[in-house]
């Protein structure tokens, strides 16, 4: 699966969204050769010790460059302020007592010492920042620190959303698995179409149909195990769907099914909480980061040890939720595949291969650490 088109986006509206091209520095940062704290810019040969110098000139941070320094003489600088030519040295107003219009400094200087070089962080023409960057508050930063006013960005996912069954169409069960999945594909970039449709295997064909020609993904939820009230493999069957996932070696979320339908891919999650969000986790998560255009696809990932023991057969990978401790641990919690508040707890899913059956508190376990942040 290929990511989505890239097109040129106003910095201002670029939040979220991930780097089609590479964004190249218009402008060096910093953009001058500037003083990092407050202090005294010298030319370091003068000062070689202790020695009082003459005070000609004083600059801020956004002011022009002044006069170059003549021998003996120093310049009143704050932070960011440019260094007038000849200068090489800042030195730090604690180590300085002025004395009318002259200052007096205690120790020698050192070329170099409180002074940041014009592009040392980023050159004119650098790269700044790589295709597949996502950009949040502090990657909008730089591209303004650069002088980049807009970007090639890939086109935000459109991604239908659908939610089936009877008994969320009517209201007898809250769509929790429905406002956690909107909210998640919301941070991917994705914009989202959200939609309830019942247990009725026409009307899950249409909405399907629907979702193909009008987006790029969609995703279901519910209805895709072996029950009779399971209509979403029927219906992608009947619109002539590869199916070329149905059923994972993994619990929770042993139903997940993958389909491409007239180019389009197609995620069914199932309808138990737990397991539709680590089918999302697993599975749907890397897939649309990748439509979206993400250099990385996969959490961040932790060997950590457990903070208790865990039970369980060998013979299939498992997923747990658990939280992170501040020792350095991480205790497994919401094992039931239905529970929804094991996850809203969870800062962490922990992977357990399928060769591993019960585990004592201490042992390692590959943990996967939810940010708040996509990629």
């Amino acid at each position: 699966m290929a990511p989505l088109p890239g097109e040129t986006v106003p910095l201002a509206q670029a939040a979220g969204r991930f780097l089609a091209g590479p964004v190249l520095a218009r402008l060096p940062a910093p953009p001058h050769t500037c003083s990092a704290m407050d202090g005294y810019a010298v030319r370091a040969a003068d000062v070689g010790g202790e020695v009082s110098v003459r005070v000609t000139q004083t600059l801020y941070a956004g002011d022009l460059p002044g006069p170059a320094l003549g021998a003996g003489e120093a310049a009143r600088v704050f932070t960011g302020a440019p260094l007038p030519g000849g200068a090489d040295a800042v030195i730090r107003e604690e180590a300085a007592h002025l004395e009318g219009e002259r200052v007096r400094f205690a120790r020698a200087a050192t070329p170099g010492e409180n002074v940041r070089r014009v592009g040392e962080d980023v050159a004119r023409g650098g790269l700044a920042l790589p295709p597949g960057t996502r950009l949040g508050a502090r990657q909008l930063a730089l591209c303004a620190a650069v002088d980049v006013g807009e970007v090639q960005a890939v086109r935000r996912p459109r991604v239908a959303l659908v939610s089936t069954g009877d008994e969320v169409l009517r209201g007898r069960v809250p769509d929790s698995n429905g406002a956690a999945l909107a909210a998640l594909l919301r941070s991917l970039g994705a914009e989202v179409s959200w939609q309830v449709v019942g247990d009725d295997p026409e009307a899950v064909a249409t909405v399907l149909s629907a979702a193909a020609d009008q987006g790029d993904a969609a995703v279901t939820i519910g209805g895709v195990s072996v029950g009779e009230r399971d209509h979403v493999p029927a219906a992608l069957r009947r619109l002539s769907a590869e199916i070329l996932v149905h059923g994972v070696p993994m619990k929770p979320g042993r139903p997940f099914l993958f389909a491409r339908l007239r180019g389009r891919p197609v995620m069914g999650l199932p309808g138990s909480p737990s397991a539709c969000l680590v089918a999302f986790e697993v599975f749907a998560r890397p897939a649309l980061l990748r439509l979206a255009g993400a250099a990385r696809l996969e959490r961040r990932r932790l060997t950590l040890p457990l903070a208790e023991p865990v039970s369980g057969r060998a013979g299939r990978a498992r997923f747990v939720w658990a939280a992170l401790q501040t020792d350095g641990r991480v205790r497994p919690i919401g094992r039931d595949t239905a529970q929804i508040r094991g996850p809203a707890l969870a800062d962490a899913l922990v992977h357990l291969a399928e060769g591993r059956g019960e585990l004592a508190a201490g042992d390692p376990v590959e943990t996967w650490l939810l940010e708040d942040d996509a990629a």
